[in-house]
């Protein structure tokens, strides 16, 4: 099979073209790999088994957008054992070297960069299966099956194919044809408001619940609904209700109202999700009033290693999209460890 035909191959795999650029936000599981591009381009690709069997050990990549953006490798064991040799296939790893230790949030990882990661990835593309030999112990493994597809969609996105720089199949075309990464959208600043009095708080929030009941009651609730209101200005609150929690996620109902009897409920004005992601805001909810923030964060299981999660600055008239997170395959991973999709600059 020629180079062209195995690239034409993968490209139709993963749904690309030249000719039409991806789009961004992108999330893509392709086999035993997940790839995530926000919106400015840079791109991640995470090994996540189609199993969704727990293993410990995980590799990432991570390249922002343009030219000159270096690309980063992480390996990364959960169970934060001392590193063993790394096999591939059941081999030594040759460029295994590149690879050096580093500690980042109080985790332990091996990290290379820029041409040491460059080079292995160069070995890994070819191979099925990178192994940790750790000695009795359960398997430490990483699916490569899906790994050249994804460095591939990682360079369509970012205007790479081809490039000297390229993830896969380094080609002739120069770097500096490799477009830049998009401006950040820029937040626009959140007016403030004076806080609620304690007694116009509990008025607003149990007028609310009253009024709204028929939107959100259950049967079965198993415990009794909770509310709290926030001034959104001089005439607006936010009134939030959490209906009912399960094991790790609860359920919410966030109402904007008018601050006076009878609390007539306004559009909440909420910037949708990309990806046509439900957006519904359940899990954990919250408000703070200092910087004018509205947050949730869904849990996919108890122990977070998959799920979502957003925020929205108020700027006295919606609620803008400040933050967007999502890994749906329950990898293993850290908790809360989810790519970001959407990234804003402040005002």
């Amino acid at each position: 099979m020629s180079r062209w035909t195995l690239i034409a191959g993968l490209m139709l795999a993963t749904g690309m073209t030249q000719a039409a650029p991806e789009q961004v936000p992108l999330y893509r599981e392709i086999k035993d790999w997940v790839v995530a591009c926000d919106n400015l381009r840079g791109c991640q690709a995470l090994s996540a088994p189609e199993s969704f069997n727990y293993n410990p050990l995980g590799l990432h990549l991570q390249r922002d957008a343009g030219a000159q953006a270096p690309l980063r490798l992480y390996l990364r064991d959960t169970e934060q054992r001392e590193f063993s040799p790394l096999l591939l296939d059941g081999k030594p790893l040759a460029n295994a070297a590149a690879l050096q230790q580093v500690n980042r949030d109080g985790e332990a990882l091996l990290m290379a960069e820029g041409a040491g990661a460059q080079a292995l990835l160069t070995e890994l593309r070819n191979g099925g299966q990178l192994r940790m030999d750790v000695k009795g112990e359960d398997e430490a493994q990483v699916s490569l099956s899906g790994l050249s597809a994804a460095l591939l969609l990682m360079d369509a996105v970012q205007g790479r194919v081809e490039t000297r720089s390229a993830l896969y199949r380094p080609g002739t075309r120069a770097d500096s044809e490799v477009p830049d990464a998009p401006q950040a959208p820029r937040l626009r600043a959140y007016p403030g408001a004076t806080p609620l009095g304690e007694d116009e708080s509990r008025a607003i929030a149990e007028g609310v619940m009253a009024q709204t009941r028929s939107q959100w009651i259950e049967e079965d609730m198993g415990s009794e609904p909770e509310a709290e209101a926030f001034a959104l200005s001089d005439h607006e609150a936010l009134v939030i209700i959490r209906t009912w929690c399960a094991a790790y996620n609860c359920d919410f109902a966030v109402f904007r109202v008018n601050r006076q009897p009878p609390y007539a409920e306004q559009d909440l004005q909420l910037d949708p999700i990309p990806l046509e992601h439900g957006g519904e805001l359940s899990g954990w909810v919250s408000y703070e009033p200092k910087t004018g923030e509205l947050a949730y964060l869904y849990k996919g299981r108890g122990i977070a290693d998959c799920g979502d999660a957003g925020s929205w600055r108020f700027d006295g008239e919606r609620f803008q999209l400040a933050s967007f997170s999502t890994l749906n395959r329950c990898a293993g991973g850290n908790p809360g460890d989810w790519p970001e999709l959407w990234r804003t600059a402040e005002p």
